[in-house]
Protein backbone atom coordinates (compact mmCIF):
# COMPACT_ATOMS: atom_id res chain seq x y z
CA UNK A 1 0.00 0.00 0.00
CA UNK A 2 0.96 3.29 -0.91
CA UNK A 3 2.45 5.73 1.61
CA UNK A 4 -0.38 8.28 1.91
CA UNK A 5 2.42 10.91 2.74
CA UNK A 6 4.60 10.00 0.18
CA UNK A 7 1.50 10.47 -2.07
CA UNK A 8 0.39 13.94 -0.54
CA UNK A 9 3.94 15.24 -1.32
CA UNK A 10 3.71 13.94 -4.70
CA UNK A 11 0.57 15.33 -5.30
CA UNK A 12 2.06 18.69 -3.69
CA UNK A 13 4.86 18.65 -6.10
CA UNK A 14 2.52 17.85 -9.30
CA UNK A 15 0.84 21.34 -8.35
CA UNK A 16 3.97 23.61 -7.76
CA UNK A 17 5.47 22.08 -11.37
CA UNK A 18 1.83 22.35 -13.20
CA UNK A 19 1.69 26.23 -11.86
CA UNK A 20 -1.40 27.62 -14.10
CA UNK A 21 -4.90 25.39 -14.53
CA UNK A 22 -4.11 22.77 -12.14
CA UNK A 23 -7.55 22.13 -11.89
CA UNK A 24 -7.56 20.59 -15.12
CA UNK A 25 -4.27 18.75 -15.07
CA UNK A 26 -4.17 16.88 -11.71
CA UNK A 27 -6.77 15.04 -11.84
CA UNK A 28 -5.33 13.52 -14.99
CA UNK A 29 -2.11 13.09 -13.43
CA UNK A 30 -3.66 11.50 -10.56
CA UNK A 31 -5.61 8.95 -13.24
CA UNK A 32 -2.35 7.93 -14.88
CA UNK A 33 -0.34 7.81 -11.87
CA UNK A 34 -3.33 4.86 -10.96
CA UNK A 35 -2.11 3.57 -14.44
CA UNK A 36 -4.96 4.89 -16.40
CA UNK A 37 -5.25 4.89 -20.01
CA UNK A 38 -2.76 7.44 -21.74
CA UNK A 39 -5.15 8.24 -24.32
CA UNK A 40 -7.26 11.05 -24.36
CA UNK A 41 -7.95 14.55 -26.15
CA UNK A 42 -6.64 18.01 -25.55
CA UNK A 43 -8.27 21.02 -27.15
CA UNK A 44 -5.44 23.53 -26.41
CA UNK A 45 -2.36 21.11 -28.05
CA UNK A 46 -5.00 20.32 -31.04
CA UNK A 47 -5.73 24.12 -31.94
CA UNK A 48 -2.23 25.06 -30.90
CA UNK A 49 -0.16 22.45 -31.20
CA UNK A 50 3.38 24.01 -31.17
CA UNK A 51 2.44 26.99 -28.86
CA UNK A 52 1.31 24.65 -26.74
CA UNK A 53 4.45 22.47 -26.26
CA UNK A 54 6.55 25.18 -25.72
CA UNK A 55 4.07 26.95 -23.32
CA UNK A 56 4.11 24.45 -20.83
CA UNK A 57 8.23 24.32 -21.26
CA UNK A 58 8.20 20.56 -23.37
CA UNK A 59 10.66 22.39 -25.56
CA UNK A 60 11.94 19.11 -28.03
CA UNK A 61 8.71 18.46 -28.22
CA UNK A 62 7.30 22.08 -29.27
CA UNK A 63 10.53 22.91 -30.96
CA UNK A 64 10.49 19.75 -32.82
CA UNK A 65 7.29 20.00 -34.13
CA UNK A 66 7.88 23.85 -35.04
CA UNK A 67 10.61 22.40 -37.41
CA UNK A 68 8.47 19.31 -38.82
CA UNK A 69 6.53 21.49 -41.40
CA UNK A 70 9.29 23.42 -43.07
CA UNK A 71 11.46 20.26 -42.63
CA UNK A 72 8.58 18.31 -44.24
CA UNK A 73 7.80 20.90 -46.85
CA UNK A 74 11.87 21.38 -47.63
CA UNK A 75 12.10 17.24 -48.52
CA UNK A 76 9.09 16.46 -50.17
CA UNK A 77 10.39 19.87 -52.58
CA UNK A 78 13.33 18.64 -52.84
CA UNK A 79 11.94 14.57 -53.99
CA UNK A 80 9.77 15.86 -56.45
CA UNK A 81 12.40 18.43 -57.81
CA UNK A 82 14.32 15.32 -58.22
CA UNK A 83 11.91 12.80 -59.31
CA UNK A 84 9.78 15.62 -61.61
CA UNK A 85 12.58 14.54 -63.92
CA UNK A 86 10.66 11.52 -64.56
CA UNK A 87 7.12 11.55 -65.86
CA UNK A 88 5.50 8.81 -63.57
CA UNK A 89 5.75 11.95 -60.70
CA UNK A 90 2.20 12.94 -60.20
CA UNK A 91 2.01 16.03 -58.18
CA UNK A 92 -1.58 15.10 -56.83
CA UNK A 93 0.07 11.93 -55.63
CA UNK A 94 3.14 14.30 -53.33
CA UNK A 95 0.43 16.40 -52.36
CA UNK A 96 -1.93 14.17 -50.82
CA UNK A 97 1.38 11.86 -49.17
CA UNK A 98 2.43 15.77 -47.87
CA UNK A 99 -0.86 16.60 -46.86
CA UNK A 100 -1.04 13.42 -44.30
CA UNK A 101 2.27 13.62 -43.45
CA UNK A 102 1.54 17.22 -42.49
CA UNK A 103 -1.21 16.56 -40.81
CA UNK A 104 -0.14 13.91 -38.75
CA UNK A 105 1.05 15.33 -35.43
CA UNK A 106 -2.11 17.19 -35.45
CA UNK A 107 -3.84 14.45 -34.18
CA UNK A 108 -1.06 12.35 -32.84
CA UNK A 109 -0.01 14.56 -30.51
CA UNK A 110 -3.28 16.47 -28.74
CA UNK A 111 -3.94 12.26 -28.16
CA UNK A 112 -1.60 12.01 -26.05
CA UNK A 113 -0.76 15.62 -24.89
CA UNK A 114 -1.83 15.06 -21.43
CA UNK A 115 0.07 12.24 -20.67
CA UNK A 116 3.14 13.73 -22.56
CA UNK A 117 2.75 16.50 -19.98
CA UNK A 118 2.43 14.00 -16.95
CA UNK A 119 5.90 12.11 -17.82
CA UNK A 120 7.40 15.48 -18.44
CA UNK A 121 6.27 17.13 -14.90
CA UNK A 122 6.69 14.09 -13.30
CA UNK A 123 10.86 13.81 -14.79
CA UNK A 124 10.95 17.26 -13.12
CA UNK A 125 10.53 15.80 -9.91
CA UNK A 126 11.96 12.40 -10.20
CA UNK A 127 15.34 13.58 -11.40
CA UNK A 128 15.78 16.45 -9.59
CA UNK A 129 19.17 17.00 -7.78
CA UNK A 130 19.40 15.31 -4.19
CA UNK A 131 20.47 18.19 -2.79
CA UNK A 132 17.55 20.25 -4.35
CA UNK A 133 15.19 17.09 -3.45
CA UNK A 134 15.97 17.22 0.48
CA UNK A 135 15.29 21.11 0.70
CA UNK A 136 11.98 21.83 0.51
CA UNK A 137 12.38 25.09 -0.09
CA UNK A 138 15.15 24.85 -2.54
CA UNK A 139 12.76 21.85 -4.17
CA UNK A 140 10.33 24.68 -4.39
CA UNK A 141 12.17 27.07 -6.01
CA UNK A 142 13.43 24.26 -8.40
CA UNK A 143 9.63 22.92 -9.56
CA UNK A 144 8.72 27.07 -9.91
CA UNK A 145 11.34 27.55 -12.29
CA UNK A 146 11.59 24.23 -14.58
CA UNK A 147 8.07 24.10 -14.42
CA UNK A 148 4.96 26.27 -14.98
CA UNK A 149 4.85 28.26 -17.72
CA UNK A 150 7.25 30.15 -20.57
CA UNK A 151 4.76 32.71 -22.33
CA UNK A 152 7.78 34.89 -23.50
CA UNK A 153 9.94 31.91 -24.86
CA UNK A 154 6.93 30.66 -26.99
CA UNK A 155 6.33 34.04 -28.31
CA UNK A 156 10.41 33.83 -29.40
CA UNK A 157 10.38 30.40 -30.83
CA UNK A 158 7.13 30.82 -32.18
CA UNK A 159 8.46 34.27 -34.00
CA UNK A 160 12.15 32.50 -34.69
CA UNK A 161 10.24 30.48 -36.85
CA UNK A 162 8.36 32.44 -38.56
CA UNK A 163 11.10 34.00 -40.07
CA UNK A 164 12.84 30.73 -40.97
CA UNK A 165 9.28 30.01 -42.81
CA UNK A 166 9.62 32.67 -44.99
CA UNK A 167 13.07 31.60 -45.73
CA UNK A 168 12.23 28.00 -46.57
CA UNK A 169 8.95 28.97 -48.56
CA UNK A 170 11.72 31.21 -51.11
CA UNK A 171 13.84 28.36 -51.63
CA UNK A 172 11.50 25.91 -52.40
CA UNK A 173 9.86 27.87 -54.37
CA UNK A 174 13.05 28.56 -56.28
CA UNK A 175 13.52 24.65 -56.97
CA UNK A 176 9.45 23.05 -56.58
CA UNK A 177 8.01 26.20 -59.41
CA UNK A 178 10.79 25.43 -62.36
CA UNK A 179 10.67 21.45 -61.72
CA UNK A 180 6.64 21.82 -61.40
CA UNK A 181 6.72 23.23 -64.87
CA UNK A 182 9.31 21.35 -66.33
CA UNK A 183 6.88 18.11 -65.02
CA UNK A 184 3.82 19.86 -66.85
CA UNK A 185 6.04 20.40 -70.35
CA UNK A 186 7.41 16.81 -70.60
CA UNK A 187 3.85 15.37 -70.09
CA UNK A 188 2.75 17.85 -73.15
CA UNK A 189 5.24 16.38 -75.14
CA UNK A 190 3.79 12.68 -73.68
CA UNK A 191 0.59 13.95 -75.59
CA UNK A 192 2.09 14.50 -79.34
CA UNK A 193 4.32 10.88 -78.48
CA UNK A 194 0.59 9.31 -77.84
CA UNK A 195 -1.20 11.26 -81.20
CA UNK A 196 1.89 9.79 -83.22
CA UNK A 197 1.46 5.79 -82.63
CA UNK A 198 -1.78 5.13 -84.91
CA UNK A 199 0.13 7.78 -87.59
CA UNK A 200 3.24 5.00 -87.20
CA UNK A 201 1.38 2.22 -87.93
CA UNK A 202 0.03 3.82 -90.51
CA UNK A 203 3.35 4.56 -92.26
CA UNK A 204 4.81 1.14 -91.32
CA UNK A 205 1.73 -0.53 -92.95
CA UNK A 206 2.63 1.57 -96.36
CA UNK A 207 6.10 0.93 -96.48
CA UNK A 208 5.50 -2.59 -95.93
CA UNK A 209 2.83 -2.90 -98.67
CA UNK A 210 4.35 -0.15 -101.07
CA UNK A 211 7.99 -0.39 -100.48
CA UNK A 212 8.68 3.17 -99.73
CA UNK A 213 8.20 5.30 -97.00
CA UNK A 214 4.71 7.60 -97.64
CA UNK A 215 3.97 11.57 -97.49
CA UNK A 216 0.68 12.56 -95.51
CA UNK A 217 -1.25 13.07 -98.92
CA UNK A 218 -0.27 8.79 -99.57
CA UNK A 219 -1.98 8.10 -96.26
CA UNK A 220 -5.74 9.58 -96.83
CA UNK A 221 -5.98 10.75 -93.49
CA UNK A 222 -6.46 14.39 -92.21
CA UNK A 223 -3.54 15.36 -89.93
CA UNK A 224 -4.36 14.76 -86.10
CA UNK A 225 -4.23 17.31 -83.35
CA UNK A 226 -4.80 17.57 -79.62
CA UNK A 227 -4.78 19.87 -76.89
CA UNK A 228 -1.00 20.42 -76.86
CA UNK A 229 -0.09 19.58 -80.37
CA UNK A 230 -0.87 21.69 -83.27
CA UNK A 231 -0.86 18.92 -86.06
CA UNK A 232 0.72 14.84 -86.70
CA UNK A 233 1.33 14.18 -90.16
CA UNK A 234 3.79 12.72 -92.25
CA UNK A 235 6.56 14.13 -94.54
CA UNK A 236 8.88 11.50 -96.93
CA UNK A 237 7.78 8.85 -94.36
CA UNK A 238 9.17 10.63 -90.80
CA UNK A 239 5.83 11.16 -88.22
CA UNK A 240 6.28 15.07 -87.54
CA UNK A 241 4.93 16.42 -84.25
CA UNK A 242 4.34 19.94 -84.11
CA UNK A 243 3.47 21.28 -80.68
CA UNK A 244 0.97 24.59 -80.25
CA UNK A 245 -2.94 25.52 -79.12
CA UNK A 246 -2.41 24.99 -75.44
CA UNK A 247 0.79 24.12 -75.06
CA UNK A 248 3.68 25.93 -72.76
CA UNK A 249 5.19 28.80 -74.22
CA UNK A 250 8.54 27.15 -74.24
CA UNK A 251 7.44 24.23 -76.30
CA UNK A 252 4.55 26.08 -78.72
CA UNK A 253 5.73 25.82 -83.00
CA UNK A 254 8.11 23.35 -81.69
CA UNK A 255 8.69 20.06 -83.38
CA UNK A 256 9.37 16.41 -82.61
CA UNK A 257 10.42 13.72 -85.57
CA UNK A 258 9.96 10.51 -85.50
CA UNK A 259 12.18 9.00 -88.04
CA UNK A 260 11.73 5.15 -89.57
CA UNK A 261 14.49 3.13 -91.00
CA UNK A 262 14.70 -0.59 -92.27
CA UNK A 263 17.51 -3.09 -91.46
CA UNK A 264 19.39 -5.45 -93.55
CA UNK A 265 16.10 -8.05 -92.59
CA UNK A 266 13.47 -5.47 -93.68
CA UNK A 267 12.44 -5.05 -90.47
CA UNK A 268 11.20 -1.25 -89.40
CA UNK A 269 12.41 0.85 -86.31
CA UNK A 270 11.53 4.42 -84.99
CA UNK A 271 13.98 6.69 -83.84
CA UNK A 272 12.41 9.59 -81.81
CA UNK A 273 14.14 12.76 -82.19
CA UNK A 274 17.64 13.40 -81.14
CA UNK A 275 17.78 9.87 -80.29
CA UNK A 276 21.24 8.06 -82.00
CA UNK A 277 20.59 5.72 -85.00
CA UNK A 278 21.06 1.72 -84.78
CA UNK A 279 24.16 0.30 -86.49
CA UNK A 280 22.84 -1.47 -89.62
CA UNK A 281 19.42 0.91 -90.27
CA UNK A 282 18.87 3.23 -93.19
CA UNK A 283 16.93 5.84 -92.24
CA UNK A 284 13.91 7.21 -94.58
CA UNK A 285 14.07 10.20 -96.73
CA UNK A 286 12.40 12.71 -94.30
CA UNK A 287 13.42 15.16 -91.80
CA UNK A 288 14.79 14.24 -88.54
CA UNK A 289 15.80 15.34 -84.70
CA UNK A 290 13.66 17.35 -82.33
CA UNK A 291 13.28 21.54 -81.33
CA UNK A 292 12.57 20.78 -78.16
CA UNK A 293 15.31 21.41 -75.54
CA UNK A 294 16.78 17.85 -74.00
CA UNK A 295 15.47 18.46 -70.57
CA UNK A 296 11.65 17.99 -71.97
CA UNK A 297 12.26 14.73 -74.39
CA UNK A 298 11.65 11.08 -72.44
CA UNK A 299 15.07 9.14 -72.68
CA UNK A 300 14.63 7.52 -75.74
CA UNK A 301 14.21 10.59 -77.51
CA UNK A 302 17.63 12.22 -76.29
CA UNK A 303 21.11 11.73 -77.99
CA UNK A 304 22.22 9.72 -75.48
CA UNK A 305 25.20 8.72 -78.03
CA UNK A 306 27.97 9.91 -75.83
CA UNK A 307 26.93 7.57 -72.99
CA UNK A 308 26.26 4.86 -75.23
CA UNK A 309 30.27 4.98 -76.43
CA UNK A 310 31.06 6.20 -72.75
CA UNK A 311 34.08 3.84 -71.05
Amino acid sequence: MENPRAESQRTADFETAIGPNVEYYLPRFEQFEAGGSQIGWHWPAFFATTPWFLYRKMWLVGVLNLVYPFALTFFCGIAFAFLAGSIQANPLSFALIYLVLLAAPWFVLPMFANAMYWRHVGNLIDRMPRAFAQDPAKKLTRLERDGGTGLAAMLAACAGMGLFFIFIVGMLGAIAIPAYRDYAIRAQVTEGLNLATPVKAQVTEFYAKNGVWPDQADLNTRMLGGRYVRSVGVAAGSVVITYGNAAHADLSSQRLILLPGVDARGDIHWICGDHWLDEGVTPADGPSGSDLAAKYLPSSCRDDSLSASGP
